[in-house]
């Protein structure tokens, strides 16, 4: 088989063995455990390895940078993995037409930082972005702090290629928005996490550029409050609000010790906060713009403080306090992580019974929870001091109540191998049955991903 293989992608194009323990793991330690790499140059030598392995019954992991946190990139022992890493070309940028054509290992930096050349991004944007790539996070359906206005990633996308099972190539890479040709078989292979196939190629719809930014640090005395300023801050027609993050007390409080400087540590203590971003037509009318709208807030008392950044250095400083995330892991590393979404008028409920289920665990446990404001996706760790909590208990506190009020379990980090109790036991019956014959239609000896999402 490893012979076969190396005929497909030539001999660097396969590793085991010390030239494959080299390599980082990334998010997870097993995500290399099957001991075995393809590294495909090209869709046709995706699709070969594809056919190959489907005529063997040999399972095949995909992998873009090897950052997804709900285990989907997992392998073992008879797997083999087949890594995107180089095709990592982008094939074209138009500025006129506002979308890039892109292979599935280019990463998510390197098309920000391309489109920036012709004043465009992406539209998306996640703190992993160095290593994160578009086909993995078309793969997981990645979110990120700009969804409230440019969707996830399955808005992002206008056109796609993938690998099937069978080593079939479906090409569906139209570049414009209204392409009503039957069903759009590309959905289903958007948050399908290689399950289903591999994606090499896609469209991606780009967006204006967001030149002249303000940021602010604010801090409010409730949830509500929170929501009712990002609110008001939409439908305020002299700026255009970019990013709206929040962060409850207890993560903040943490953050800023451990990460920002004496001046964010002792900002005014709060339930709420919210890291907001805006811009204007040049620098100047971005910041006092922002300070008007934040000084009207604070006379209505949806806002108690707020502090504007006056330097890049500033903004650095308060956007890697809701970014380095894993501030919590090293402080408490006996926890779990859950990535959920909690409409914005259950958003007090949820915190408020949060944190009553906290107190219930024991004086031993502490939540932090910090996330996207604007579509209520939040990111919970719920850890023990010096032992893990009980599981159990844990995720009962977390999810109860979630589907009555319209959330979900899993926001924007997929479902992999740890949210396959949930999405059994939470999500309609008929869905998952269909869910099943889809996978069963396009994917018959089960070579994709096996295990993840969906047997």
């Amino acid at each position: 088989m490893l012979a076969d293989l190396r005929a497909i992608v030539g001999a660097s194009g396969l590793k085991t063995g010390d030239a494959l323990s080299v390599l980082h793991p990334g998010a997870d330690e097993h995500n290399l455990d099957a001991g075995v790499m393809v590294i495909p140059k090209n869709t046709a030598q995706v699709a070969s390895v594809l056919c190959l392995c489907n005529e063997r019954r040999i399972a095949v992991v995909p992998h873009g940078g090897r950052t997804g946190l709900a285990g989907g990139g997992v392998s073992t022992i008879g797997e083999i993995i087949l890594s995107l890493a180089a095709l990592n070309r982008i094939e074209s940028l138009s500025a006129s037409a506002g979308t890039a054509i892109v292979e599935s290992g280019v990463t998510l930096q390197a098309l920000q930082e391309a489109a920036a050349l012709v004043n465009l991004s992406t539209g998306i944007d996640i703190a992993s972005r160095g290593s994160a790539t578009i086909g993995g996070m078309i793969s997981t359906n990645a979110g990120g702090m700009e969804a409230f206005r440019h969707g996830v990633m399955r808005q992002r996308v206008l056109g796609l290629e993938v690998v099937l099972p069978d080593g079939s190539v479906m090409s569906d890479m139209a570049q414009v928005t209204k392409s009503n040709e039957g069903y759009d078989l590309k959905q289903l292979f958007i948050g399908a996490e290689g399950t289903l196939g591999v994606v090499t190629r896609a469209v991606i719809r780009l967006a204006p550029i967001d030149e002249f930014t303000a940021t602010a640090l604010v801090a409010c005395s409730c949830a509500t409050d929170a929501v009712a300023l990002f609110q008001n801050l939409q439908r305020n027609r002299s700026l255009n609000l970019l990013r709206a993050e929040f962060m409850a007390r207890d993560y903040f409080a943490l953050a800023s010790t451990d990460l920002g400087p004496a001046a964010l540590a002792a900002f005014t203590d709060a339930p709420a906060y919210i890291i907001l971003e805006t811009d204007a037509a040049d620098q100047q009318i971005a910041q006092s713009t922002l300070e008007e709208a934040l000084a009207e807030a604070i006379e209505a008392g949806l806002v108690v403080d707020a502090v504007l950044a006056q330097s890049e250095k500033e903004r650095n400083e308060i956007w890697n306090i809701r970014e380095d995330s894993s501030v919590v892991t090293r402080a408490y590393p006996h926890g779990y992580w859950f990535d959920i979404s909690v409409p914005l008028q259950g958003l007090e409920t949820w915190l408020t019974q949060f944190n009553r289920g906290i107190a219930a665990l024991g004086p031993g446990v502490r939540g932090f929870t910090f996330g996207h404001l604007g579509d209520g996706n939040l990111h919970v760790s719920v850890a023990g001091e010096t032992t893990n909590p009980d599981k159990d208990a844990v995720k009962a506190m977390i999810y109860a109540n979630l589907r009555e009020m319209g959330g979900s379990f899993s926001a924007e980090h997929g479902i992999g191998l740890e949210k396959k109790p949930e999405l059994h036991a939470l999500i309609d019956p008929v869905k998952l049955g269909l869910m099943r014959s889809i996978k069963k239609t396009i994917d018959p000896n089960g070579i994709m991903n096996p295990g993840k999402i969906i047997e």
